[in-house]
């Protein structure tokens, strides 16, 4: 392998791109100060070709650099390959593997020239590694014990186990050629085999056919034979079929034929329904128009008093004219009476409005006096409840005496006892002891008498010291119980408070609801009456209408009656009697075609 080229990015020491033109020496040597970047060159080359330095993974990316690139030309069997390897940071790895068009020059004479690569990268980089070391024909390991000698490791094949100098030795030589030689006579041989074996059995099947010739002559007349006989069944057969095919042609027609009658009578049967549809729709039509003509008489007097309407508004019309200022003055109060009227429309619209919420508004307020009668009721139980709380902290405060008295007079007696005890024992075991209140010298019957009467007083001490303790366990239990109930109740004042207060919310919406309905009732309501009265009976604005009955009985004192005007305006302006004449009309030219038409169609 011959260098040719290197070009190394981003790796190890080396930042910004640099390249190395190998075709320029023979021999070189490689100077510098510490960490100026000449073990960085031999690494690149062995990190292009085998993916290998003295580090790995992201550290051979320079720490200024996001990619580490090398790219390496070299020349071998007289061939030119170019490898590139790429390491972005925190991403995989990317290798190509690229060789030189045989068509270019020689690799001496296209140094400065652009290269044709053609592509050897396998689908993946491991594959795209083994191709490259069956290229060279050797693998790192082999590399840096032949070709390379890593920096203080050129002792490192001596070094080796026998074993592995033995296997280094023969990649570098070349002697795996051997072995894939020796696989390849082995398959060689056993496919000959097998060929051999092959034939040898075509051989013996050749020869047992051979063996069998005056049986396969004999069995070839009879087939002879039976095959002449076929062939004039045949022939009867073929004569036969095609009997059979003139039969099948001409059962072909009749099925044509009878397709083509199919299609006529779908087609007929159409043309049927469509006539009967036609039939039925001209029928209606004719019973339409002969309704119409049923009206006649009626239609006709229609038309005629229509004609009577436009003839008599002609003349009102013409007669108009002269009293189009009365008419002017006749439209002013006519407004200021339709505008007293839409004002007392919307009023009586505001009012139901306010009718309708009234009647919302006393659902509502029974609503309220629920909820009142709840909350008192809820109320009463809470008072009932706090009540018994304040009776549960009075038998709190008398247990808590009755524990704390008990507990500070059993030390009492506990001290008691045993002081009387000593007094007793001592008693007891000294004759002749002295009294304790005069300390003269007992007598043995008084000295008896004494301890009886301190025992006596002892057991009373004992009874009163086990009832304290009785009741000390006792009031521990009724103090608990008692202050669990009263916690438990606690909570009651607040609830108490809310519904207060609720009640009082509720109490002053059902006082403002009342107070609504009250003034609805005092004056809405009235006032609905009224207005709706004076609406049906048309008793508003009475100056207004005065001032317009009194333009009215100017006009009739004249001859001209507005409401008669109108009246005749309104009927000539109904057009049903002019279009149900025209339909006459139309109904009387269109009947005797129709029935013609229909006798046709029947």
């Amino acid at each position: 392998m011959i260098p040719h080229n290197l070009i190394i990015s981003g790796f190890l020491s080396y930042r910004d791109p640099v390249e190395i033109d190998f075709t320029g020496f023979d021999l070189a040597c490689i100077a510098g100060a510490n960490g100026a970047g000449k073990s960085s060159i031999l690494d690149a080359i062995t990190w292009a070709l085998f993916g290998q330095a003295r580090q790995r993974g992201d550290a051979i990316i320079n720490a200024q650099s996001d990619t580490a690139e090398v790219v390496l030309v070299f020349e071998y069997e007289g061939n030119l390959y170019r490898v590139l390897r790429a390491k972005p940071r925190n991403k995989t790895g990317i290798l190509e593997f690229h060789i030189a068009q045989k068509h270019q020059p020689a690799p001496e004479a296209a140094e400065s020239g652009p290269r044709e690569w053609k592509p050897l990268t396998e689908r993946a980089g491991r594959k795209t590694q083994k191709r490259i070391e069956e290229t060279l024909r050797l693998d790192y390991e082999t590399f840096i014990n032949a070709a390379f000698f890593l920096q203080g490791k050129a002792d490192q094949f001596t070094q080796q186990r026998p074993g592995d100098r033995k296997r280094i030795l023969a990649s570098i030589l070349g002697l795996e050629i051997w072995e894939t030689y020796r696989q390849r006579a082995v398959q060689r041989r056993k496919d000959v085999e097998s060929e051999i074996r092959a034939a040898d059995i075509r051989l013996s099947e050749i020869a047992a056919e051979l063996s069998e010739a005056p049986q396969r002559q004999k069995r070839l007349d009879e087939l002879t034979a039976e095959l002449e006989r076929l062939e004039q069944a045949r022939k009867s057969q073929a004569q036969m079929l095609e009997n059979i095919r003139r039969v099948a042609a001409s059962l072909d027609e009749q099925r044509k034929l009878i397709a083509a009658l199919t299609r006529q009578l779908e087609t007929d049967r159409e043309r049927v329904n469509e006539l009967e549809l036609r039939l039925e729709s001209r029928q209606m039509e004719r019973k339409k128009h002969a309704q119409i003509l049923a009206r006649q008489t009626e239609i006709l007097e229609a038309y005629e008093a229509l004609q009577r309407a436009r003839a008599e508004l002609a003349r009102w019309d013409e007669s108009a004219s002269q009293f189009r200022e009365h008419e002017q003055k006749r439209q002013g109060p006519l407004t200021r009476l339709e505008a007293a009227r839409a004002r007392l429309l919307q009023e009586v619209e505001t009012l139901r409005a306010r009718e309708s919420a009234i009647s919302e508004q006393r659902a509502d307020l029974r609503d309220l006096q629920s909820q009142i009668e709840n909350a008192r009721a809820k109320i009463t139980g809470l008072q009932s409840e706090i009540e018994k709380r304040k009776t549960l902290e009075a038998q709190l405060a008398e247990a808590s005496e009755d524990f704390a008295n008990a507990r500070a007079e059993n030390p009492r007696l506990k001290a008691e006892m045993e002081e009387l005890k000593a007094r007793i024992d001592q008693l007891s075991e000294t004759e002749g002891a002295a009294c304790p209140l005069c300390e003269q010298p007992l007598a043995p019957d008084d000295r008896l008498a004494l301890i009886a009467a301190l025992e006596i007083q002892g057991k009373a001490m004992g009874n009163k010291y086990r009832a304290n303790k009785s009741l000390l366990e006792q009031s521990k239990s009724l103090v608990n119980d008692l202050k669990s109930q009263i916690e438990r109740l606690k909570p009651l004042d607040d609830e108490l408070l809310a519904l207060q207060n609720e009640l009082g919310q509720v109490k002053a919406q059902k006082e403002h609801l009342e107070a609504r309905i009250d003034d609805w009732e005092r004056e809405g309501e009235p006032r609905l009456a009224e207005v709706v009265r004076a609406l049906e009976e048309e008793t508003f604005a009475s100056e207004t209408r005065a001032e317009l009955n009194a333009i009215d009985a100017e006009l009739q004192a004249i001859g001209y009656d507005a409401a008669a005007h109108d009246a005749v305006r309104r009927a000539a302006a109904d057009t049903t009697a002019e279009d149900d004449y025209r339909a006459l009309e139309s109904a009387q030219a269109a009947l005797e075609p129709l029935d013609a038409e229909i006798d046709s169609i029947q």
